[in-house]
């Protein structure tokens, strides 16, 4: 005890003749060792691979999620309520939501004697072939095993890093000031540190069971930390930056004195039959609180003409006051007065860290020359922020409002908290895209490799747009827009047309309404429609191209071809060659104008279809009845491509009657039902059931034709005799 207490004295020399590293590096291996053994302990846990919480209806516990390497993944699903353990002995214990207490220790005396009793008897159970007894009375084993090393990645890993983080900050602040005492009590501090946050992290950490003796041990120590943290706290008040008296250990020696005198009472009635924390742990933590107050409050006066002295003390109390406002006016405070933890403990014990961020940079006076210039707004903040908590506390404590809903109500009343955090959240996170941009290039360049046509890329462009910012709204836009844009408010942003038969569109709320467009997206829309305007006049180059050298082809084939079937003509000696010379010349004819690529009226392709199948069933003395239905839009506009496919496909069908229908009587009707062109050729002839029939090349080429618009053919068996073939062709043609 002289050696932390002592003031430039024999002890203070041997830690000055001791290395800063070398007591760092003793530290550290001690600190890992205990770390290493809470490790341990935690992993002795019974493992279930089960998360349990409370039922809605507060009679046992539901299941919230089963991990995937759960021994009992098989047995158990997630929304379960299980309300009791049985053992193979037919022992029984009731699960309640009281098995859940995050930190039991706040619980009333007679609550924690039944909790610790039913973890004791829980722990016999799980060791002797337990069963879960469900809510309908169902009978499920319950397997456990050793929890994987991936278990302390949750409630352990946090308080854990709370811990060693403020120990070494409170051991690296006393090598480097040996000779102070206030950093001598902020070392005690970090070893109250140590003595709370380890032992919280193993019973925290269970899912369900943790032997009762066990957790007695765990909680003996844990609140021997905490009130060594107490008074070292308010003794670290006492003497810094001044002494508030003559310099002497008397102050300190009675808060250290009284600490132990609690903390032993704690245990004394902790192993008999329960105990109170709320007098004997957490109402000497509120009482040191006070006294700290009390301290720091004398500083600051004492201080009044040390400038040095009064800003490091400024940091102090904002570490002091910041960190513990989380820790104990939302975890300590309530269970002084009967009430539950505000907040949950691996949350609450966060202000922890806070504390010791700030002592350190008060105790080693770090930045005190700009220490004014935010002091005043800074504590305007946390003075709005400790009136959240001043609310809550009132409303669950004097209007008897559940916690959740008070801590709703006091949010919305003071709101200081939310806002600011919103406002970091969203300039770190908020602005970035929703969909990585190499994702959206990557589909980009796959959608444009793809795409053999504008249009393809046209059509797939706003699909594109939605996966890449997942905007609450797309549509085409009926107005003009030159290039991307994005309103001021930031809620919708406008893309340009590609070309004079697209529209613009119009994006709003992007990722579902999470947040806003930002410069960023700008910036992407732009790459992303410049890489796709560059596609398409490629696509454009090489139509043109294409189109430049199918016209030479075709100019080639009239002129070369064409002339010599025209000398086979007048050359041929019998009507049959010059008749299939003839033919040949219709059907490159047909080709040329088919490759032309002029679009021409569906009335005219109708009638040269007619003119060609009149005259072609004439000849066969078959009777051809050509109807068309009312309606059927004459004006409507056939691409050449379109046009070749149709007419080639009546000639196959017309050829198929000839040679194989022996009918005399023809039948062509054309139609338009739904947005879909519909020609259907029957006949009367003596044909077998279509089902029947053995696919040949008229029929392969008739499916060819239509599946290459986009369309289908089908045959029928006709009434009374023949077969009825429909052509279904999706306009546009």
């Amino acid at each position: 005890m002289f050696f932390f207490f002592g003031e430039k004295a024999a002890g203070v020399n041997r830690v000055r003749g001791i290395a800063p590293r070398r007591i760092l590096l003793s530290s550290g291996i001690v600190a890992i060792v205990f770390f290493i053994l809470a490790g341990y302990a935690t992993l002795q846990l019974p493992w279930f691979g089960i998360d349990f919480q409370a039922a809605p209806d507060g009679q046992g516990l539901a299941i919230a999620n089963v991990d995937a390497s759960s021994p009992n993944q098989k047995t158990v699903v997630p929304g379960q309520v299980v309300v009791a353990l049985r053992d193979a002995s037919q022992r029984t214990v009731a699960l309640t939501p009281l098995l859940l207490t995050d930190e039991p220790d706040t619980l009333s005396g007679t609550e924690l004697a039944r909790f610790i009793q039913n973890q004791t008897a829980l722990s016999e159970i799980v060791d002797n072939e337990p069963v879960m007894i469900t809510a309908q009375g169902e009978l499920i084993p319950l397997l456990s095993e050793r929890a994987p090393l991936t278990f302390l990645l949750g409630s352990f890993a946090v308080q854990t890093v709370y811990t060693l983080i403020s120990f070494f900050i409170a051991i690296g602040i006393w090598v480097v000031r040996p000779d102070q005492i206030a950093t001598r009590f902020f070392a005690l501090s970090g070893l109250g540190v140590m003595l709370v946050g380890l032992p919280l992290s193993v019973y925290t950490s269970r899912e369900l069971v943790v032997h009762g003796q066990f957790f007695q041990y765990l909680s003996a120590v844990n609140h021997a930390g905490s009130l060594i943290i107490c008074a070292s706290l308010v003794s670290l008040f006492w003497v810094y930056p001044r002494w508030l008296s003559k310099p002497s250990i008397v102050v300190p020696l009675l808060l250290y004195a009284a600490a132990a005198g609690c903390w032993v009472l704690w245990v004394m009635t902790l192993f008999n039959g329960g105990g109170n924390a709320g007098l004997t742990v957490y109402l000497p933590i509120l009482l040191s609180y006070l006294i700290g107050l009390v301290f720091a409050g004398t500083q600051w006066y004492a201080s009044r003409n040390r400038p040095t002295d009064r800003a490091a003390l400024k940091w102090c109390l904002l570490a002091i006051f910041s960190g513990t406002v989380m820790l104990i006016g939302l975890v300590t405070i309530p269970p002084v007065f009967g009430f539950n933890p505000i907040v949950p403990v691996v949350i609450g014990y966060g202000g922890f860290l806070m504390v010791y961020l700030g002592l350190a940079a008060g105790l080693l006076r770090y930045r005190l020359f700009d220490v004014e210039r935010w002091w005043f707004k800074t504590w305007l903040w946390f003075a709005a922020g400790l009136l959240v908590v001043v609310f809550d506390l009132v409303l669950v404590f004097f209007v008897n409002i559940a916690g959740s809903s008070a801590l709703a109500v006091s949010l919305a009343l003071s709101g200081w908290l939310y806002f600011p955090l919103r406002q970091v959240l969203w300039e770190k996170v908020g602005q970035r895209s929703d969909t990585p941009r190499d994702e959206a290039l990557r589909e980009l360049v796959d959608t444009l490799f793809s795409a053999k046509t504008e249009r393809q890329i046209v059509v797939t462009w706003p699909s594109l747009l939605q996966h890449t910012f997942k905007p609450l709204q797309l549509k085409p836009w009926r107005e003009l827009v030159a290039e991307p844009t994005i309103s001021r408010d930031g809620v919708r942003m406008l893309v340009p047309a590609f070309g004079v038969d697209d529209w613009p569109q119009m994006l709003e709320f992007p990722a579902e309404g999470g947040r806003l467009f930002s410069l960023q997206d700008l910036r992407m829309i732009h790459l992303l429609h410049d890489l796709t305007h560059k596609a398409l006049q490629g696509i454009r180059a090489r139509e043109m191209g294409a189109e430049v050298e199918r016209h030479r082809i075709m100019r080639d084939l009239h002129d070369d071809l064409g002339a010599r079937l025209l000398d086979l003509v007048y050359a041929s000696d019998t009507p049959a060659c010059r008749d299939i010379a003839l033919s040949a010349i219709e059907d490159l004819r047909g080709l040329v104008d088919a490759t032309s690529g002029d679009s021409v009226k569906l009335g005219h392709l109708i009638t040269t279809c007619e003119g060609e199948a009149r005259t072609r069933l004439n000849e066969a003395r078959t009777t051809l009845k050509w109807r068309l239905v009312a309606d059927l839009p004459d004006n409507q506009m056939v691409s050449a491509r379109a046009v070749a496919n149709i007419m080639r496909t009546l000639r196959e069908a017309v050829t198929n009657v000839i040679r194989h229908a022996e009918a005399d009587k023809v039948d062509v009707e054309w139609r338009v039902e739904r947005n879909t062109l519909i020609i259907a050729i029957a006949d009367n002839g003596d044909a077998t059931d279509p089902s029947e029939w053995l696919p040949g090349h008229g029929t392969r080429t008739i499916h060819t034709r239509t599946g290459d618009l986009g369309g289908k053919a089908v045959w029928h068996r006709n009434r009374p005799g023949g077969s009825r073939l429909e052509v279904s062709l999706p306009l546009p043609l």
